[in-house]
Order: structure tokens, then sequence, then C-alpha cells
């Protein structure tokens, strides 16, 4: 109320009733107009809703549109992306349906009296199914024969005896004593027979049948029906990879060829366009040789790929020609292409080889990176070399396709012409020798000559060394030329023998002659207890077996594991592995398979009970599917296993009428008392140490290769005296040299024999270490000593085995010029440069540096294994560091190689030299240094061990 208001209360009052009265007559008007107004209303809120019932509808499905537009999208770019769905969904679909077809081929027509052994034969699917048709039929045919060895020679009669004494002449006692013994001795027959395939797997088939009677009587043909049961699933293995996803390895191999032809070509076409830049366009050069890089792993993939599926591709090619006529697998067809496949593995040598000569610099060559002197000479060598280089490079490309047209198994043409094109890459290669030497002679002129006034001594050293390096890298061109040039003559020659009349033998006699000689040669294999290895393997695994038995035999233990006492000696079998490390693996990826198989057969019982066998197979179906869909490299094993156990538990061993509750926590606890048996039968009974092998291998390539070196000296020596000796016959004596020019040329007198055994000890020490590092790095460590360091250690026995190959690349090179030093009046056995006595120098510099590092490392490492001991750190960090000094034998070697190249150059010239020996004697040189290099990488990664040792205070 306002101050007027409350001075004038009538006037309040009257203002009060006008507003009232107002008031009443808009109600009242409101209320004549209300159902107008409603009807007006309600037609708008239905028009509103059915309006937004159509704008949500259609926002529904734009979401709709766009979720399935992305999800297309993503499937769309997944290949770009680098991803596998496709791969992933057709291998697991292929798994999971053959899964479905197997249990339902054998448990719906109710005859698991015959074919009991449904989860045996799920193991044998799994194992068998490989990833083509030819390797599942070739590993299906292996499996069958030896489950019918295993069965009818090791188990069934053992089988029947027990059977016999038990049952029949109720000798409990007896036979509880004598199974246990029994098992040892078959268990280790069987993981010791030659003929057989998948030992460990076989001792669990012998497993069954032989302990099948200790619980319950057994039909004697009983063990013959488990036999189909396997034979019914190997089928359907091999079946899986006809229908619905076809899954052949030809297809594969054909790919593969086509993707090596392209790599190879691409690869010779970066070796040109970088020839044509290097020195004027620098860009260029570095994206050639990124080129050369990529494509390098590329062809090394492609290769290993090939050699993996070339005996299935035999098989799938012998059967297609069998059954469609043609030659089959070992005629012309089958023939050129494992003379192929085996023969691009020979390219990887010289194309490293080239790789490293074209990409890592010679030590000292970095300062060259602006010298106008270099500049000129790489111009130099393009403008020589260059129309010679092209047409190798050309002819070369041209030889790998016409290799490529015999070996293509669909579109196989033995009819393509072959004697032109070897004859043009034949006459290719000498004439870009004959450039090359040219071209080195310009170069070296340009270098020596121009370059002194302006270059110091250091210089003009490491301009020399660029020389070096070009003369590796196009050796190993020429290498990689004459490797597809022999090619082709093998080839010719193979069409010559196949070309003659064949033997005048009967067939029948012929193929009867020769069943009888792959019969005679089946028996006559060697015994596995030859090898040390395999028979520490074949009686762990026995005793393993031993202890596993106790619970089939002793009636306590057999009440307590009732009734699948079977399950200690299964696990204990299907996880012996030689090593402790994949042993360990692989036990705990059995023991997580088992959990989660457990977990999802519960899962299935609680939400579908009634024990129905249609919805089982369902199930195991789409558990199968997933599992293989997520099935990685590392950890394969514990997925497979998954597939294998969740149809154990679902169907049990052959009868489906049981409890799934009861049988899972049953099957779980067994199969960790295997683990546990066979932890105490690795650790305690056999400790056999991967991580001591790696250890004590890695310090042994040291020594030897300090062995190797001094060996390597002693060659040179006599090399060097030789040369000497017949140098001054060369002088005074001349005539008495017979018309070859040649000295003692039938005679070896510089023990290159005995330098190839100390290479042979390099390649064992080498090999072993690749066998055994990864069981090493994945064993477990029990606290009594530090695990092995993993990418140190990877890193320490790639550059031993690299050291390995430059082992053997330096026997080669001093074989090579053991041959030209014996032939009289040749260039490099000039006395005034005396190569030999070089090299000598350079081999004697490393070998007493090796020296000094071996005798560091012994006493470091006083038990002869890199590991901490005896309070070791400072000691073993300080012997690593000595590695470091090769860096100044390297040196060396770069200035003494560069004068005595530079000399030789400008008193002999490379006029009258003979361009092979002298690429030899730079190839020497380089492999001198890249043996020092690798070792010097070596010492880095010991330095990294031996950081990591403990201070003992």
């Amino acid at each position: 109320m306002s101050d007027s208001d409350l001075e004038n209360p009538s006037s309040s009052a009257r203002t009060s009733a006008n507003h009232l009265q107002s008031q009443s007559f808009m109600e009242q008007f409101d209320d004549d107009d209300d159902n107008d107004d409603l009807a007006v209303e309600s037609d708008r809120l239905d028009n509103s809703h059915n309006k937004n019932k159509k704008n949500k509808n259609r926002s529904s499905k734009k979401r709709k549109d766009r979720s399935r537009w992305f999800w297309k999208r993503q499937i769309k770019l997944a290949r770009e992306h680098g991803g596998d769905y496709g791969t992933r969904i057709t291998t697991a679909a292929r798994t999971a349906l053959g899964s479905g077809l197997m249990f339902s081929t054998l448990v719906f027509p109710d005859r698991t009296d015959l074919l009991g052994m449904v989860w045996v034969g799920n193991i044998w699917y799994h194992v068998n199914i490989s990833n083509s048709f030819g390797a599942s039929l070739t590993s299906v045919l292996y499996f069958a024969r030896s489950t019918i060895i295993t069965t009818v020679v090791f188990s069934w009669p053992l089988a029947l005896l027990f059977n016999y004494l038990k049952h029949e002449g109720n000798n409990h006692r007896l036979v509880n004593i004598l199974f246990p013994i029994a098992i040892f001795g078959v268990s280790f027959l069987i993981l010791t027979c030659p003929q057989l395939t998948s030992n460990t797997l076989m001792v669990v088939v012998m497993f069954i049948v032989v302990a099948a009677p200790i619980a319950n009587p057994m039909y004697w043909l009983k063990p013959f029906g488990w036999v189909a049961t396997y034979f019914i699933c190997l089928a359907i293995a091999v079946l899986m990879n006809v229908a619905p996803f076809p899954n052949f390895a030809l297809h594969t191999t054909r790919n593969k060829l086509k993707q090596l032809e392209r790599d190879l070509t691409m690869l010779l076409l970066a070796i040109k366009e970088y020839s044509n830049n290097n020195g004027t366009n620098l860009k260029l050069a570095r994206k050639a040789i990124s080129t050369m890089e990529f494509k390098y792993t590329r062809i090394f993939e492609t290769i290993n790929t090939l050699q993996e599926k070339l005996p299935a591709a035999l098989v799938e090619l012998k059967l297609k020609t069998s059954c469609f006529g043609g030659s089959g697998g070992g005629g012309r067809c089958g023939q050129d292409l494992v003379e192929w496949v085996q023969h691009s593995k020979t390219l990887l040598e010289p194309l490293k080889h080239l790789r490293s000569a074209l990409v890592q610099k010679v030590l000292g060559e970095e300062s060259t990176f602006s010298s106008p002197s270099l500049a000129r000479a790489k111009v130099v060598l393009n403008q020589e070399i260059s129309p010679s280089r092209d047409r190798l490079v050309d002819a070369t490309v041209s030889s790998i396709a016409l290799c490529h047209t015999w070996a293509d198994p669909t579109k196989h043409d033995p009819s393509a012409q072959h004697q032109q094109q070897r004859e043009e890459l034949r006459t290719a290669l000498q004439e870009c020798k004959r450039s090359f030497h040219k071209a080195i002679c310009k170069a070296a002129d340009e270098i020596g000559s121009k370059g002194s006034c302006h270059q110091s001594s250091k210089e003009q050293q490491s301009l020399f060394a660029h020389l070096t390096r070009r003369m590796s890298a196009f050796h190993s061109l020429f290498a990689l030329a004459e490797n597809i040039v022999n090619f082709l003559e093998q080839h010719n020659n193979n069409e010559e023998i196949q070309s003659r009349p064949s033997s005048h033998k009967k067939p029948c006699c012929r193929h009867l002659f020769q069943w009888c000689s792959m019969i005679w040669a089946f028996c006559r294999r060697p015994w596995k207890w030859r090898n040390p290895d395999e028979l520490q393997m074949a009686i762990k695994t026995s005793m393993g077996m031993v202890l596993a038995a106790l619970f089939v035999s002793i009636p306590y233990l057999k009440d307590v594991s009732a009734p699948y006492g079977i399950w200690p000696g299964i696990t204990v079998a299907s996880i012996s592995m030689p090593s402790r490390g994949s042993s360990f693996i692989k036990a705990a990826d059995r023991l997580m398979a088992t959990m989660i198989g457990g977990a999802f057969s519960l899962l299935v019982a609680d939400f579908f009970p009634g024990n129905r066998d249609s919805v089982k197979i369902g199930a195991l179906t789409v558990f199968s599917f997933i599992m293989i869909y997520l099935r990685d490299k590392n950890h394969a094993y514990m997925f497979t296993y998954s597939c294998i156990t969740i149809g154990c538990m679902l169907f049990g061993s052959g009868a489906s009428d049981y409890d799934i509750s009861g049988y899972v926590p049953k099957r779980i606890e067994l199969i960790f008392v295997g683990v546990l048996i066979f932890g105490f039968v690795e650790l305690l009974l056999f400790p056999r140490s991967s991580r001591k092998i790696v250890e004590g291998a890695a310090l042994d390539f040291i020594l030897s290769t300090r062995d190797f070196l001094k060996q390597a000296v002693k060659c040179s020596e006599q090399m060097e005296t030789f040369v000497n000796q017949s140098g001054c016959l060369d002088d005074n004596q001349s005539d008495c040299l017979d018309d070859k020019s040649t000295v003692y040329s039938n005679e070896k007198p510089f023990d290159l024999s005995e330098l190839a055994k100390a290479h042979a000890k390099l390649k064992a020490h080498s090999s072993k270490l690749a066998m055994e590092t990864g069981p090493a790095i994945s064993e477990p460590s029990l606290g009594f000593g530090m695990p092995l360091h993993a990418s140190s250690f990877r890193r320490l026995v790639a550059n031993e085995t690299a050291t390995e190959r430059q082992a053997a690349l330096l026997c080669n090179a001093l074989g090579t010029l053991a041959t030209y030093y014996q032939q009289g009046g040749h260039p490099i056995r000039d006395l005034n440069n005396n190569w030999p006595h070089v090299h000598t120098g350079f081999l004697r510099d490393v070998a007493d540096c090796m020296d000094t590092i071996c005798d560091l490392l012994d006493a470091a490492f006083v038990d002869g294994r890199i590991r901490a001991q005896e309070g070791n750190s400072v000691e073993a960090v300080n012997a690593a560091a000595t590695f470091r000094s090769l860096e100044d034998v390297r040196l060396k070697i770069v200035s003494e190689w560069s004068d005595s190249f530079q000399k030789f150059v400008h008193q002999n010239g490379f006029d009258d030299s003979d361009p092979h020996a002298m690429m030899t004697l730079g190839i020497t040189t380089t492999v001198i240094m890249e043996m020092c290099e690798q070792m010097q990488q070596a010492g880095r990664n010991l330095e990294e061990i031996a950081y990591r040792f403990p201070e003992i205070q």
C-alpha cells in the first residue's frame, strides 16, 4: 500500500473493489472460452507429440546410421591401420565351426562306448588345424602314423597284460607295483623313438590306454575305438581348411613370390637411384637408402615366410596335380619352386652386406662430408660406372622375373627361355666389373693427385676409406648377380638331366623299390637317446610320469583323485619342455587356460541347467571363436588350451551325463598337482637352467673370438712368409715356374683348415645362444641369482651372431687371397706393398686387444659365466669398458689401410691390377673392422649388464 492509501482508506477500499470486480470478470471470460482453448491446446499438444516422436525416430535413426557408418569406416580402415581382423575372424570361425562339427559328430550318435575319447580328439583337432591345408594334411598324416604305432606297439599289449593281471588274476598289488615301472620304461621309449611325431603327446595316448584297465575292466578292442575317435577329429581338422573357408598354402606362396620379385626389383632400382644421386643430390640419395633398408627387411620376412610355407605348398601341389593331372609336386613345377625358394635364401647375405656398405660409414669417413675431392670422386665414379651399372641392374631384374616365372606354382612356365637372359646377365656383370675397375682408377687419381694439394694426410686417408666402402658395396652387388647367374646355370643343368632317358626299370618295380627304401630308411633312424639333451629330456619326463602314475596305482591317492587320476600324468607329459623357462611359461599358461575354461563351464551350467548337448556345443563353439580371435603370439598356448579344456569340462571323458560343477574344481586341482610334480622334477631332480647356459655361452663366444683371431694371425703370417719367399723366387728363378704360373697350387700351406675349425666353434656357440636366449630370459628367478636383463642380453647375443657371420666372411676372404698369393706374378704379390703384412698387422692388433680384454674378463668372471659373483661389479665394468679400445684399433686400421692403398695407387696404379683381388683386399679390411665394431657394441651391452651387479660391502 502507498502513503495515499494509508491516508485515505475509503479510496483504497474502492480501488480494491474495482480490482476484485475486474478479476471476477476476467475469470468469467476465461471460463466462457475454456472449451475452445482446451480443444486448440489438445490439438497443438497432439501435433507437438507426433512431431517430437518423428524427430526422436529420425534422430535415433541418424544415431544408428552414424554408429553403423562409424563401424563400417573402422572396419574399412582397419587394414590400412595394420589390423588383421579379417584373418582373425576367418581363423576363429574355421576353428570354432570345426569344434562344433566334431562334438556334434561324436556326441549326438550316442556311441560313447566306441567313440569315447572325444576330449582327446579335441586336443588332436586343435593341434593339427594348422595355418594351411597342406600343413594340416602333413601334420595329420604324421599324427595318425604316430598314434597307430604308439597304440599298437607300446600301449595295447601292456594294457591287455594289466587287464588280465588285475581283473582275471586278481593280482592287484602286483599291478600297482608294476604300473609305475612300466610307465617309466614305455615313456622313455616313446620319447626317444625316432619314428614318432610329437612324442610328449604320444605319451598322453599311451598313459590313457595303459591306465584304463587299472580302474575298470577293459574290452580288448576298446583302444582301437579311441583311435577311430582321433582319426575322425583329424579328418575334421583337414576338412576345415577346405570348406567353408579355404586355406591353401599355394595361394600364399604365389602372393609371396610376387612380393619377393617386386621388392627385389624396387631394391635394385633404389641402388641405381642412390648411385646416380650420391654426391650430387643428398636428399634423393638418403631417400634411396631408406628404401633399400625397408625393402631388405621386407625381403627377409618374405623369404622366411616362403621357407615356412614351402613344405605345405609342395603337398598341395602334389595333390593338385595328382587329382587334375600333371607331373606332381616332385615334377618340374615342384622342383623349380623348391630350387628358387631355397636359392633365394642365399640372396640375403649379399643384400645384407650391400646395405651395410651403403649405409654404415667407415670410421673416420664422417669428416669427408663437405670434401670437394670426395664430391669429385663420387661424380667420377658415377660417370664411369653408370651405363654398365644400369645394364647390370636391368639384367638382374629381368633374370629375377624369369626365375619367378619358373617358380610360380599356379602359372608355371617351363618353356621360358633363359639362355639369352643368362648370357645377357653374365655379359653385363663382366662389363660392370671392368667399368668399376676403371672408375676406381680415376677416382683414386682424383683423390690422390688433385686432392693432395688441398687435403691433409688425415683427410686423404678418410677419402680412401670411402673408396674401400664403395668397393665392398659393388662387390656385394656383383655377388648378387653371380648368385643369380649360378641359379640360371643350375636350372639349365637340371633341364639337361631331366631330358635324358629315364631308367629302364618297370614302373611297378621302381615304385616297389622306392617303398622298400623308404621303409628301410624309416626303420633305421637313429634313436634320440644319442643326443645328451634329448636323453635328459626323456629321463626327466619319464620320472615325472612315474610320480604322476602314483595317483593311479596307490589306493589312497587313487581315492583322492578318483575318477580323474590320469590328469596329473597328462599334465606332466604336456608341459614338459627341453628348457626350464619354456616349461614354466607353458605350465602357467595351462593353469590360466584351465581356470578360464572352468569359469565359462560353470557359467554355462548355471545359466542353462539340464545338461543339454545342443546348448553345450553351441556354448563351446562361441567360446572357441572368442578365444581364437583373441589369441596372441606370446601366449598362444593359453588361448588354444582354453578351447581344449572347455570341451573336456563340458563333455568329460566321453560321458555327457556328469556333474560339471563337481568336475571343474577337481580338474583344476589335479592339473595343479601335475604342475607341482613337474616343478619338483625340473628343479630338484634335473635342474637344467637355460640362464646358466646363456651366461656361459656368451662369455665362451668372446673367448673363442680371441682364439679365432689368433689363428687368423697365424694364417696371415704364413701367407706373408710364403709371399716373401715366392717373391724372391719370382725375381731370381722365374723360369722354374710351370706354364700355369702357379706356385704350389695343389697345396694349402696356410692352415686355413684350422681357421675353419675355430670358426666352427664360434658357430656352435652362436647356435646355442640363439636357441637358449628366449627360454633363459623367461626362466623364473627363485631369488638365488639375478635374472637376465632381457634387452642387454638380446643385443649382446645379436652382436655375437653378427661377429660370427663376419668371421665366416673373413675365412672366405683369406681363402680367396691365399689363391691369389699362390699365383706366380700376380699383382698383389708385389713385395713393395706386401699386402699379407698389412693384413697381418691388422689382425695382430685386434687379437692383442681381444687378448687383453679376455684376460680381464677371466679375472672378473671366475666361474666362466656373465653374472654377479664375489662382489665383481667394479671389475666387470672395467673389463667391459676395455672393449672401447677397439675403436682405437679401428682408427689405426683405417689409417694404415689408407696409406697402403694410396701407396699402391701411386706406385702401381689400377691399370695392371686384378679388380677381383683389389676388391678382396678391401673386403678383408672391411670385415676386420666390422668384427671390431660388433665386439665394441657387445662390450657396451656387457657394461649395461655389469651396471646392475650388486656391490657387496
